[in-house]
């Protein structure tokens, strides 16, 4: 059982994570942001190249664990003074990147937003009865949210992830 109180045991819940393997869910998360970018792409330009089952499950198998492990990776230990609560022994850090690196995450970020929330303007609640056009349509701009959520995603682990190797090349330069 995990108590608060007990020293050494505040992280044991938190997996160890190699930089191998945070750069192998890097790539992938970097990936399903451009499988993503790709098929929305192609949506804005009237083409479905696969269906949504595939299209949303293969952006969340690439981009999901990847951005775990970003948001795994940037908790650091709280040390010199115990903080107020015995439950918080480690914060979460945002991403320290390149200005470069971070603004070209909001860029990507934001594309990806606006892609999700143009999607649900053009979505209807019933397409008309009988009319396919509109129920392709609609299908379409189901996708485009969808996937437009998934790179969003994909983009904030891909910039955690990023940051944690980051942070680790250069501790392991320093000393």
């Amino acid at each position: 059982m995990f108590r608060p109180g007990l020293p050494g045991r505040e992280l044991a819940f938190l997996l160890v994570i190699s930089r191998r393997m945070l750069l192998l869910l890097d790539v992938m998360c970097v990936a399903g942001v451009g499988w993503a970018g790709v098929l929305i792409g192609a949506l804005l330009g009237g083409i479905r190249l696969v269906p949504t089952a595939v299209a949303v499950v293969v952006a969340l198998v690439l981009v999901l664990p990847g951005f775990i492990a970003g948001v795994v990776t940037n908790r650091r230990i709280v040390r010199g003074r115990q903080p107020q609560s015995g439950w918080v022994r480690s914060v979460w850090a945002p991403p320290d990147l390149p200005r470069w690196g971070l603004v070209l995450t909001g860029l990507a970020f934001f594309a990806f937003w606006f892609a999700g929330l143009s999607a649900i303007a053009g979505m209807s609640e019933q397409p008309p009865a009988g009319d396919s056009a509109a129920g392709r349509r609609q299908v379409d701009h189901q996708q485009r949210f969808a996937l437009g959520v998934l790179g969003g995603i994909g983009t904030g682990g891909t910039a955690l992830a990023a940051a944690s190797l980051a942070r680790g090349r250069r501790t392991a330069r320093t000393g």
